[in-house]
Order: C-alpha cells, then sequence, then structure tokens
C-alpha cells in the first residue's frame, strides 16, 4: 500500500516542499523503503525520481544500510534522501538506531 508524505528541504537557503509517495516491505528482517516524486515541482538539484532505502531491523529498532546507488549523487541529494528516510521512520513511529561519536 502506497503512502503520501511532503518533506521540507532547503536548497541555498531556499526551502521547497517536495511531495513523495512511499510503500515499505520487509523480507526478513530487511526493510525497503520505496519512494517516487510525485507532482510536477522537480527541483534542478534533485537527481533522483525514484530511489529505495534500506534498513535492517535489530531488536526492534531499525539499522540503516547503507546505499551506494543513492550516494554516488550530489550532496543535496543524499542529503534530502536521508531526510526522507528520518521523515518516514518518524511518521510511521519507527525506532531507528542512532550512532553517538
Amino acid at each position: 500500500m502506497s503512502k503520501s508524505i511532503t518533506v521540507s528541504y532547503s536548497f541555498r537557503d531556499v526551502p521547497s516542499d517536495i511531495q513523495l509517495t512511499y510503500s515499505i516491505q520487509m523480507s526478513g528482517n530487511v526493510q525497503t523503503i520505496a519512494c517516487a516524486i510525485v507532482g510536477n515541482q522537480f527541483p534542478n538539484w534533485l537527481q533522483l525520481r525514484k530511489f529505495e532505502m534500506l534498513s535492517q531491523k535489530e531488536q526492534n529498532v531499525y539499522v540503516p544500510l547503507f546505499s551506494e546507488i543513492n550516494n554516488y549523487k550530489n550532496l543535496d541529494t543524499v542529503l534530502f534522501i536521508d531526510k526522507v528516510y528520518n521523515d518516514i521512520m518518524h511518521a510511521e513511529k519507527m525506532k531507528v538506531r542512532t550512532f553517538a561519536n
């Protein structure tokens, strides 16, 4: 089942609200979140219209997994994908493991 979310992101101090749809699937302990940008508002800095984010579930906490496909894009695209992940996990009330220094 696909859900919608609007993610706010600032590029060069210009805020944008970007609407996207997402679906979440579990395969064993690996979670896949598939996202697609919707509508006509597509900023130039954003280099992907569709992307996936992976997490591994450990003791009811999700650990984000590195995806090389998402990280060869520009820095703002990578940071936007990270924000999308955090906003979706917050909206779904799923706990994410953070790594403190």
